[in-house]
């Protein structure tokens, strides 16, 4: 499977380097905003419109990268919970079964926004930068298909890692370990 590791490591690199691009973008178009704002008469439009679409692209990006390095909310409770008493069989299982869900709610948000916002009949612009709205939809796009693949992968390492007995201690006692060693 190293293959497959590799393979999910250069994709969520690609995600990363992606996501950053429209994170720098969208920083750039923020401070824009705050530096004409403050020194200049008036502030260009644009940079409030341009600021929305790069974080929406950016979230697009994201989402994906979020799915593989398991950064989603989840109950932590819960597994800490399951964890504790030795259910690491059946938090696994809750978690697959929420990474399922999440599947198959991405892929029918995909196939609903595809033809209904992406490939719009007629012509809309944005309203300061005058750009086609279909670049805008079109990230719903590339959301959902990201999440999609993403979710897939998930899987395949969920299942993969279905008979390890590694278990991850909690997070709060992740967080004790750490003050532990940063106190001395």
């Amino acid at each position: 499977m190293k293959k497959f590791d590799k393979f999910v490591k250069i994709y969520t690199e690609i995600l990363c380097a992606f996501g950053c691009v429209f994170y720098l973008a969208f920083c750039v178009c923020v401070m824009v905003q705050i530096v004409s704002r403050n020194l200049l008469p008036s502030a260009p439009s644009w940079t409030e419109e341009a600021a929305r679409y790069t974080f929406i692209y950016m979230v697009a990006f994201g989402c994906g990268v979020a799915v593989l390095k398991d950064e989603f909310v989840f109950v932590e409770f819960l597994k800490d919970a399951l964890e504790a008493k030795g259910l690491h069989k059946l938090n696994k299982a809750i978690r697959i079964l929420v990474t399922i869900a999440m599947l198959v709610l991405s892929v029918f948000l995909l196939t609903k926004s595809v033809p209904g916002l992406a490939f719009i009949k007629f012509r809309m612009v944005s309203t300061a930068m005058q750009i086609p709205m279909q670049l805008v939809y079109f990230s719903q796009i590339l959301l959902f298909g990201f999440l999609c693949f993403s979710l897939v992968l998930r899987l395949i390492q969920m299942f993969r890692d279905w008979n390890s007995t590694e278990v991850d201690p909690p997070e709060w006692e992740k967080e004790v370990e750490e003050v532990k060693k940063e106190v001395g």
